[in-house]
């Protein structure tokens, strides 16, 4: 890592919401497709495939995993993800929080535990990879809507903590 102020302990996977091989996709039954709505899901898909899991032999991708999330009472009012419907992946919620400690959050980080963000006043998921040393304040993401690569602690209101 050129940057020693980069702490990013794991190796994550990136995708992008409007991939042309997924973003025209409908996300779960609504109308809205994976590019328009499907920050959160393709969050999870990053999680999930950068712990290797697979969905019928492939790696997890945004694709693969909307028509399993449909299949399998991933959703609700459409496209709300169930965001603990992939623990029969292998990967459950461990927490859902708001009042998360930038220490807490560290230490799941660190962990390798994926942590699922929710930015922009509640209108984004970002997957959260590290930290900036300096003062906790400045957070690594793998953004699947954006050209985005960081967040600040303060801009973060909810977080998806997940288990493998």
């Amino acid at each position: 890592q050129a940057d020693l102020n980069q702490n990013i302990p794991c190796s994550w996977t990136l995708y992008k919401q409007c991939d042309s091989r997924w973003g025209s996709n409908r996300l779960g039954t609504s109308s809205s497709t994976i590019c328009s709505a499907g920050c959160a899901m393709s969050s999870v898909a990053m999680a999930l495939a950068s712990h290797g899991i697979h969905i019928n032999g492939a790696k997890v991708t945004p694709a693969n995993l909307n028509t399993w999330l449909i299949n399998h009472g991933g959703y609700v009012s459409g496209n709300l993800i169930v965001w603990n419907a992939v623990s029969k992946l292998g990967m459950s919620t461990k927490t859902i929080v708001s009042g998360i400690s930038r220490a807490q959050l560290k230490s799941y980080v660190k962990a390798c535990h994926p942590v699922v963000a929710n930015v922009n006043k509640g209108g984004h998921w970002v997957l959260v990879t590290g930290w900036q040393d300096s003062n906790d304040n400045i957070w690594y993401v793998n953004d699947p809507g954006y050209n985005r690569a960081s967040y600040t602690f303060g801009e973060m209101i909810r977080f998806i903590v997940y288990k493998y």
